[in-house]
C-alpha cells in the first residue's frame, strides 16, 4: 500500500508544503493583478450574506471587531477599509454556498480567491501607514491561508500582525488615553485575539510564542455586543475563558517544548513538579468555569448523546483537551520502556482527552455544525488522531480495537471539514499514512460497537495510593476509576493512581487511588501526599523523591520520541523519509536479533537521526512533489497490503508492537 500511495515518491513520503495547485492555478492562474480592481466590492446582497456568515460562525470565537462601530460604518459615508472587508469576505466565503464567491463556479476550492487577491494587493498600500484595521485584516488572512494549504503564508501573515500590535502599542493599557470608548474596546479585542492566535498558531506550527506576556498590561475587553446581552454565555464571557486558557498554553509551550524548557527538564531530578504545576493550572481553569461556560460532552463510546452547545464553546473545550495532550504527550512511556518518565498517568490522560475531543466532534457532526468550525479546530482533531494511532498499538485487543474505531471516526470528521478548509485533506493524509506505517488494519472495523457500562467492582480498589506533589484537587474516595479512562500503558507499568478531577467529573465517576507494588518503588503510606493541599513545591520534595526516586527525564524511548508534534509539513516529510530509510535498511541488511546489537546500534542511530531530522524544519532537503490533498479512501482502506516490514525506531521488547 505504501509504495502505491500518491505521496510515496522516490523512495520516501512527501507532502506539499507550498499548498495545492488547482486547475485554475495551473491552467488560468489567478486573475492578473492589473485586471483586478482591489477597491471593487461584491453586490450588496452578497456582501450582507458574507458578513452574516462571518458574524454567525467565526466572530463568536474570536471577536476581532468592535461590532457596533463596524456596522455603523457600513451604513455611513466612511465605510470600513476595503482591505478589512475583503479579508472578512475571503474567510466567510469558505462556508458560503453562493457560487458568486468562486473564481471558477465549478470548483468549490476557489471560494474566496478573488477577495484574497484583492486583499493581497491592498496590503501593499498599508506597510508604511498601517492601522488597527491592518492587524485585523492580517489575522483574518492568516486564518484563511492556514486553512487553504498555504500554511507558510499564514504563519507570516500572523507574524506581521503581532509585530504591528507592538508598534501600535496594543499590548498597553489605553484606558487613560485620549481615545473614544469604542476605540479603546477595539484595541483590546484586537490585541487579545492576536494573543490567542499567537498561542494557537505556535502550537500548531511547533514554534515558540512571539507575544511575551511579561510585556503587556492591556485589560481584557469587556463590552458586550447589544445583540448578545441576553445570551448565556455571552461572546465576551467565552472569550475571557479562551484568553485564560491560552495563557496556560503559552506556559506549556515554554516549559515543555521550547529549547531551554526541554533542557531544564533533562537536568531536573524529576519532571513531576513542572507537570504538576501546569496540570493544576488546567484543572483549576476547568473547575472555575462559570456554569454557563461549562460543558460535559456525552460519552459517545457508550452510545450516549446530547445536544451540542454553541459552536464557539465546543471549540474552546476542544482546545482544553488539546492542551492536556500537549502537556502529557511527551511523558507517555514507550512500549519498550519498563519505567515511566513521570508518576502522572500521562497515557490515560491523553487517551481521555482525545476521546473527549472526538465526543465533541461527533456531537457537532450529528447536528451538521462541524463544517463551520474555525480552521484551528483541525489541529485539535489531528492531535487526538495521533493519540488514537498510538493507542491502536496496545497489546490490549479491545482497547486497540476501540482506538481503531476512533481513528476512522476522526478521519471521517476531517473529511467533512475538507469542504471548508482544504488543509484538512493534508492532515487526513498524514494520519492515514501514519496508520499505514504502523501497519494498522483499519478495514472492516465495526463502528457500531459501543462500550457497555459495567458496575463498579470494589475488589479492585487497592490499599494505598501514590500521590503527586502539587497536583490537582482529588477526592480521597477509593472507588474504581472508569475503564474507558484507563490506558493499558499506565496499568501495565503500575502508574495509574488517583486520577485528576477532569478525568472523572464528567462521567459521574469518583477517582481511584492506585498503588504500585512494593518491589517497584520504595514507598509507604506515610509518604502519601494529600492532593487537596496547596503546598509549595519544596514542601513535597522528599515525598516526590520517595515516590519516583531520582527520575531524570530522557525523551528518547518515550512513545512520541521523534514524531512531529505539530502541523509542520517539513517535519512530517523528514519523519516519513527517515522511517522509509530505516525500512530500506532493514530490507537491505539482515537484522541480528540480539539485545546487545539492538541496544548499541539501533537506539544510538535513532537518537542521532532523530536529532538531525527533527530538530529544525529549516534543515529539510526534501522537495515536495505531491499536491497534498489526495488522501482518498483507497489509500486508507488498503493500508495493509504491503509485504515488507518497517525497521523499528526503537528496539522491540516482549509485548511491544515492533513496528512503532
Amino acid at each position: 500500500m505504501l509504495r502505491g500511495s500518491e505521496n510515496f515518491q522516490n523512495g520516501a513520503f512527501h507532502f506539499n508544503s507550498k499548498g495545492i495547485r488547482t486547475k485554475l492555478d495551473s491552467e488560468k492562474g489567478l486573475p492578473n493583478t492589473l485586471a483586478v480592481d482591489p477597491f471593487e466590492l461584491p453586490p450588496p446582497d452578497l456582501s450582507k450574506h458574507l458578513l452574516d456568515l462571518y458574524f454567525t460562525h467565526f466572530y463568536p470565537l474570536l471577536p476581532l471587531l468592535h461590532k457596533k462601530s463596524f456596522l455603523q460604518k457600513l451604513d455611513s459615508d466612511h465605510p470600513p477599509p476595503p482591505l478589512l472587508l475583503n479579508a472578512i469576505y475571503a474567510v466567510a466565503s469558505r462556508i458560503s454556498p453562493d457560487i458568486r464567491v468562486r473564481t471558477d463556479p465549478t470548483q468549490r476550492d476557489t471560494a474566496g480567491d478573488i477577495f484574497l487577491e484583492r486583499a493581497r494587493i491592498l496590503l501593499d498600500f498599508e506597510w508604511d501607514d498601517f492601522q488597527v484595521s491592518t492587524v485585523q485584516s492580517l489575522l483574518l488572512l492568516s486564518s484563511h491561508q492556514n486553512g487553504a494549504l498555504k500554511n507558510i503564508r499564514g504563519w507570516l501573515y500572523s507574524g506581521l500582525a503581532f509585530r504591528m500590535c507592538q508598534n501600535l502599542g496594543l499590548n498597553r493599557n489605553c484606558d487613560s488615553w485620549n481615545l473614544s470608548d469604542a476605540e479603546k474596546e477595539e484595541r483590546k479585542r484586537v490585541f487579545y485575539c492576536s494573543f490567542v492566535l499567537d498561542r494557537l498558531t505556535c502550537a500548531m506550527h511547533g514554534r515558540s510564542p512571539m507575544i511575551d506576556d511579561r510585556d503587556l498590561d492591556a485589560p481584557y475587553p469587556s463590552e458586550v455586543d447589544e445583540d448578545d446581552r441576553h445570551n448565556k454565555p455571552t461572546i465576551m464571557e467565552d472569550f475571557h475563558q479562551l484568553i485564560k486558557l491560552c495563557e496556560i498554553i503559552g506556559d506549556i509551550l515554554c516549559q515543555v517544548y521550547m529549547v531551554k524548557g526541554r533542557r531544564k527538564l533533562s537536568v531536573m531530578a524529576s519532571p513531576d513538579n513542572v507537570i504538576a504545576k501546569l496540570d493544576k493550572a488546567l484543572n483549576q481553569w476547568m473547575t472555575k468555569l462559570p456554569p454557563s461556560v461549562q460543558y460535559r460532552p456525552p460519552n459517545t463510546r457508550m452510545g450516549k448523546k446530547a445536544p451540542a452547545p454553541k459552536l464557539e464553546l465546543c471549540q474552546i473545550h476542544m482546545l482544553f483537551y488539546t492542551s492536556l495532550i500537549l502537556l502529557h504527550r511527551p511523558f507517555i512511556p514507550g512500549y519498550n520502556q519498563t519505567t515511566t518518565p513521570s508518576v502522572f498517568p500521562s497515557a490515560s490522560i491523553c487517551t481521555f482527552a482525545a476521546n473527549k475531543i472526538l465526543d465533541i466532534v461527533e456531537c457537532l457532526m450529528a447536528e451538521g455544525k462541524l463544517k463551520n468550525v474555525n480552521n484551528y479546530a483541525l489541529y485539535f482533531m489531528f492531535t487526538a488522531g495521533i493519540i488514537f494511532i498510538n493507542d491502536a498499538l496496545s497489546t490490549d485487543s479491545m482497547f486497540a480495537f476501540e482506538a481503531k474505531i476512533s481513528i476512522n471516526k476522526i478521519i471521517r470528521a476531517m473529511d467533512e471539514i475538507e469542504t471548508t478548509w482544504l488543509t484538512s485533506a493534508r492532515h487526513c493524509n498524514i494520519l492515514a499514512e501514519l496508520a499505514g506505517l504502523r501497519e494498522l488494519n483499519l478495514k472492516n472495523i465495526d463502528e457500531s460497537h459501543s462500550r457497555k457500562a459495567k458496575p463498579e467492582q470494589s475488589k479492585y480498589a487497592p490499599p494505598m495510593a501514590i500521590t503527586v506533589p502539587n497536583s490537582p484537587i482529588i477526592s480521597n474516595d477509593h472507588t474504581l476509576s472508569p475503564p474507558e479512562y484507563r490506558n493499558p500503558i499506565d496499568t501495565e507499568r503500575g502508574v495509574e493512581h488517583r486520577l485528576p478531577d477532569y478525568l472523572t467529573q464528567y462521567g459521574g465517576y469518583k477517582p481511584i487511588e492506585r498503588t504500585r507494588s512494593p518491589n517497584q518503588f520504595n514507598t509507604s503510606s506515610s509518604n502519601s501526599v494529600d492532593y487537596s493541599t496547596h503546598s509549595s513545591p519544596s514542601s513535597h520534595k522528599t515525598e516526590a523523591m520517595d515516590i519516583g526516586q531520582d527520575r531524570p527525564f530522557d525523551s528518547i524511548g518515550t512513545a512520541f520520541w521523534g514524531i512531529p508534534t505539530s502541523f509542520d509539513i517539513d517535519e512530517w516529510n523528514n519523519y516519513f523519509s527517515h522511517q522509509q530509510g530505516q525500512a530500506n535498511e532493514r530490507m537491505a541488511y539482515p537484522i541480528i536479533n540480539t539485545s546487545q546489537h539492538m541496544n548499541t546500534n539501533t537506539t544510538n542511530n535513532t537518537h542521532n537521526n532523530n536529532n538531525n531530522n527533527y530538530s529544525s524544519s529549516s534543515n529539510n532537503n526534501y522537495h515536495n512533489l505531491n499536491n497534498g490533498n489526495n488522501h482518498r479512501n483507497n489509500n486508507r482502506s488498503n493500508n495493509n497490503n504491503h509485504s515488507y516490514t518497517f525497521m523499528p525506531t526503537r528496539p522491540p521488547t516482549a509485548g511491544r508492537n515492533p513496528h512503532w
